[in-house]
């Protein structure tokens, strides 16, 4: 039995990484800089959100400087070094000049591009003709349970949230463009599973596009 249990965890986890929330929709890089960005010795990562959305901000920049850090790249915030307000109402110039005082000299961004909202019908199934114990008498609905006729299969309606970023990463010393990726997350549980697969997903195609080395 515990052989068995041992045989399952490796596909478990297969399960689990096959259903991430995040997906690749579009990646670009500078090839002819792809060699000078692996030399790169500190990177800071900034949420470009607005404040209604500065929760969702610092996350993300955590659990990606957490992913960068796995893979053995000094990573930091701007929210732990410069606050939630960082960088807002800056001019180019000062931007370079604040991160070249913390010997920054990667500059990743994250964009919350578009945040959507989808409501659909799931129908119910589990019906049996009409007869629905305690709400037999109730055919127009109980509390806040949806409305239904005896004798009609029932449902709800659910909304779903997908969220769309785009993340660039920059030289401080040239200020150029080296690589930027957009991503899509469908409707993910928790902010924590939205952060996690998001951050997971760019770090993958990061590697994959061998754009930090």
């Amino acid at each position: 039995m515990k052989k068995l249990m041992y045989l399952m965890i490796p596909l478990f986890i297969l399960v689990l990484a096959s259903c991430s929330s995040s997906k690749i929709t579009s990646s670009w890089n500078d090839t002819g800089s792809v060699e000078s960005t692996a030399k790169m010795k500190k990177i800071i990562v900034v949420g470009l959100f607005d404040d209604k959305n500065r929760n969702l901000r610092r996350d993300m920049e955590e659990q990606l400087v957490k992913q960068l850090k796995t893979q053995g790249y000094d990573a930091i915030t701007s929210y732990s070094v410069y606050g939630p307000k960082s960088f807002q109402n800056v001019s180019g110039d000062k931007a370079v000049r604040m991160a070249k005082q913390n010997n920054v000299d990667g500059v990743i961004t994250i964009g919350l591009m578009d945040k959507t909202k989808e409501r659909s019908y799931v129908p119910n199934n589990n019906w049996n003709n009409g007869f629905y114990g305690p709400y037999a008498f109730r055919p127009w609905g109980y509390y806040y349970r949806p409305y239904y006729m005896p004798g009609f299969r029932s449902g709800y309606y659910q909304t779903n949230i997908n969220y769309t970023f785009e993340t660039n990463l920059y030289d401080v010393n040239s200020q150029k463009l080296l690589y930027s990726v957009q991503t899509q997350s469908n409707d993910p549980s928790t902010m924590s599973v939205l952060t996690y697969d998001y951050a997971r997903s760019v770090i993958k195609d990061l590697r994959k596009s061998n754009v930090l080395g």
